[in-house]
């Protein structure tokens, strides 16, 4: 601070440090989380038929590494709640702070309840009812009515979750997480017992008994799709299943706006390794899972399968999600169905992700009064800003109504991984001129001393993840197997980003007329 105490609501944020970097670690491997993201989005692999997953996440991991960098440069050296929202303000501008940052980490955010409720119905709740013989229910999970269920079932889990702070969120997610490795250790130990001949006598007797015209050959055989060898080197098709896989594993830095309640944040080789360790784990756990769904059950199958039964493709999809298929490898006896149970402790112990993130992002930018001071206030025993959980959950939960029951509302919101990557370069851009807008506080920073030909390197690190990032976009806005290049969808979320900007030049002149200058508040960083 310069002195002048008086820009922000308070002298400082009210928040504590509650978080260690284990708790911020785990929070960046389940922001990863191979069980629900990871499971989700390879569904949809078998659209890409000639790609390589495995070769895919090897050149993903190469990407968001150089993300991670990024990202643990800013932490360290802004070690502050609301992560993108800052840095952008601060190294770019007030303006460019709020219009990067609201669109992807709330209004967006707001959206994402639905795929959390989908990926809830598909992974446990739907395999759960079918494994203790209620299919019926199953298929209930997956019906429109039964998405929206389990989508509430979200709101009001993690309503709870996020309000009882950062030191019970932490405290329940290790123990829900510690849960779901023992569910995950089950489940690798259950295809470690089988191979594809005996999978396909256990899959096609389950089906018998689940009264389904389904059988092992059929999906293979009435699959008219080619799928290449899981270990192919077809680097033009793996590339194109890259930007896919990113909906999992581009979320390494997921907790940044958390580090302003996270001890050792200030440490750039503690926060690369918060990121980078994320990364590796799950990259690494991702390519030991596929040769082992290959041994198990057949990697045609497995990519039959989820062309037939993606998520999203009706009421039988939970037959796709692999807590099924391990059960059914187990003989869907006893210590099969408590796999299923155990594994929706990854579900549970992420789903706080949809909010948590998002809260910090509201509080930030009402601390530097960029919106009403009320969603800055820290409230109750827990020390939790309510009224920014309150402004994730209550349009999370009317927004969901009308994604389920709004004709053509779901088209609207297929751009949503868009946005949020685009408040990612937003901080990629930033970073990269960091030494030139804010040189005496990158000077602060060890990976200041690192140059080629006189640019910093992680200026240079920084330009590489915009080029990649850019041919992301290019790739999602022509190609439209990814879904994103939908002009309803588009213009949705240009209507998104006018509205940001709409709320931040109206602010700015009602703050002006109070006598709060926003540009002079956004060149000062708030205390801790």
């Amino acid at each position: 601070m310069s002195g002048d105490d008086t820009l922000f609501v308070r002298e400082a944020t009210g928040l504590v440090r509650d978080w260690s970097s284990y708790d911020a670690g785990i929070y960046a491997f389940l922001s990863v989380n191979i069980v629900t993201l990871g499971f989700y989005i390879w569904t949809f692999n078998a659209f890409i038929p000639q790609g390589s997953p495995i070769l895919a996440t090897l050149i993903a991991v190469v990407a968001i590494t150089l993300q991670n960098v990024v990202y643990a440069t800013l932490v360290a050296s802004m070690p502050r709640v609301g992560g993108d929202y800052v840095w952008q303000s601060r190294l770019l501008s007030g303006f460019w702070g709020f219009f990067l940052s609201w669109p992807g980490w709330v209004f967006i955010l707001w959206l994402w309840v639905p795929i959390y409720g989908s990926i809830l119905s598909w992974l446990v709740l739907g395999p759960v009812s079918a494994l203790f013989g209620f299919v019926e229910l199953a298929n209930f999970w997956n019906s429109s009515l039964g998405l929206f269920a389990s989508s509430m079932i979200v709101v009001a889990f993690v309503f709870i979750y996020v309000s009882l702070g950062m030191k019970w969120y932490a405290r329940i997610q290790q123990t829900l997480f510690y849960l779901g490795v023992v569910g995950l250790l089950i489940f690798v130990g259950g295809l470690l017992t089988t191979n594809p001949a005996q999978f396909q006598s256990a899959f096609d007797s389950q089906m018998a008994a689940w009264g389904m015209d389904t059988t092992y050959n059929g999906i293979v055989e009435g699959t008219e799709v080619s799928f290449a060898s899981l270990w192919s080197l077809n680097w033009g098709a793996s590339y194109k299943l890259f930007p896919m896989l990113l909906f999992w594993i581009m979320w390494t830095v997921w907790g940044s706006t958390l580090f302003g309640e996270v001890r050792e944040a200030g440490e750039f080789k503690k926060m690369f390794g918060v990121f980078e360790g994320a990364l590796i784990a799950a990259a690494g756990l991702a390519i030991v899972l596929w040769p082992l769904f290959d041994s198990a059950i057949g990697y045609t199958f497995y990519q039959a399968l989820n062309y037939n039964y993606f998520v999203g493709a009706g009421a039988q999809q939970w037959l796709s999600s692999p807590t099924t298929l391990a059960a059914i490898a187990m003989g869907n006896g006893v210590l099969a169905k408590l796999m299923a149970i155990l594994m929706a402790g990854w579900f549970f112990a992420w789903s706080g992700t949809v909010f948590l993130s998002s809260t910090r992002v509201i509080f930030a930018t009402a601390f530097d009064r960029t919106i009403p001071e009320v969603f800055s206030e820290v409230k109750g025993r827990y020390n939790t800003p309510i009224y920014a959980i309150l402004l994730m959950a209550i349009p999370a939960a009317i927004l969901t109504v009308i994604y389920f029951f709004a004709p053509g509302f779901q088209t609207l919101t297929l751009a949503a991984t868009f946005a949020i990557a685009v408040t990612f370069l937003g901080s990629t851009i930033a970073c990269m001129l960091f030494p030139w807008r804010r040189p005496e506080l990158f000077s602060k920073n060890p990976v200041s001393k690192y140059e080629i030909a006189g640019v910093p390197v992680v200026s240079i690190v920084a330009g590489v993840y915009v080029l990649i990032l850019l041919s992301v976009f290019y790739l999602w806005a022509t190609e439209s197997v990814y879904g994103l290049n939908n002009m309803r969808s588009m213009g949705f979320l240009g209507v998104l980003y006018l509205l940001s900007a709409i709320i931040y030049v109206g602010m700015k002149y009602y703050r002006a007329q109070e006598g709060v200058d926003l540009d002079n508040l956004h060149s000062e960083i708030p205390k801790d």
